[in-house]
């Protein structure tokens, strides 16, 4: 009495077929992977711009001469830095009460087309001190923070 197995015979093609969707299973689960590794690095450099935003608000509303120095550099340069109107609306109470122009008023000014012989110049913040970019950098060093390795996982913020 031979036992008969219903099962047709394997062939090479089978192989591959379960090859190929093994090989789709690891790259799908590696790309869930490396978007699970984006979020966090996304959500860890938002909290770093929250809380160095929240530094700078505080810097801004101090009376210290470094203090002073710090609100006359981001009255003259922070406009620049905006792009969106809108943006520059949100900032403009700010940069004004620090002495500086967002520069609102030039742009009503091409938005009906008429534009006048100073928009063609730009517009100079009047600046009291004499300190370069790297002036700036020795202000906020710290050789302690500095020699962190950059993604520190004893960071604490």
């Amino acid at each position: 009495m031979s036992v008969s197995n219903n099962k047709a015979p394997l062939s090479i093609f089978d192989n591959q077929d379960s090859n190929e969707l093994k090989e789709r299973q690891r790259l799908e689960e590696l790309k869930r992977k490396a978007k699970l590794q984006q979020v966090k690095l996304d959500k860890r450099l938002n909290k770093q711009k929250i809380l160095m935003g929240a530094f700078l608000g505080q810097v801004l509303a101090g009376e210290s001469e470094d203090e002073k120095f710090i609100q006359n550099y981001f009255a003259k340069n922070f406009p620049a830095f905006l792009t969106r109107k809108s943006d520059k609306e949100l900032f403009a109470s700010m940069v004004k009460s620090l002495g500086g122009d967002i520069g609102l008023d030039e742009e009503a000014v091409k938005a009906n087309d008429q534009p006048t012989e100073q928009e063609h110049g730009q517009h100079k913040q009047p600046d009291d001190t004499e300190y370069t970019d790297d002036d700036i950098r020795e202000l906020f060093s710290n050789q302690q923070i500095d020699a962190l390795a950059p993604h520190d996982d004893g960071y604490r913020g």
